[in-house]
């Protein structure tokens, strides 16, 4: 994990957390076909449990620490997270959430 900085859309103050060093993905589209997708503070992963219920991640935040996926889930409120057992999981979604978070250097 490193630490970073991103613009706060709402206030004028930066927004300092700790995030993954992932620079970038590689995943499938709706056709099924491969694309590179960067990192960016504004990436979400949706993850659909067994029982149908969603969550949403923030990407940037997201590690695997033994069998549970962990990751924060409000840019604003850090202490919002999320555990979420890996056996759990059926799906797992990746977008950009078009929010308009930038890292800062």
């Amino acid at each position: 994990m490193t630490e970073v900085e991103i613009n706060n859309p709402l206030f004028y103050r930066n927004i300092k957390y700790s995030s993954n060093n992932i620079n970038r993905l590689i995943v499938l589209d709706k056709n099924g076909d491969k694309m590179y997708l960067e990192n960016s503070p504004s990436i979400e992963m949706r993850i659909t449990h067994r029982n149908g219920k969603k969550y949403i991640l923030y990407f940037d935040t997201v590690i695997l620490e033994n069998d549970t996926l962990k990751g924060g889930r409000s840019r604003f409120a850090q202490s919002l997270t999320r555990e979420i057992p890996m056996d759990s999981i059926v799906k797992i979604e990746v977008q950009d959430g078009g929010k308009k978070f930038n890292y800062q250097n």
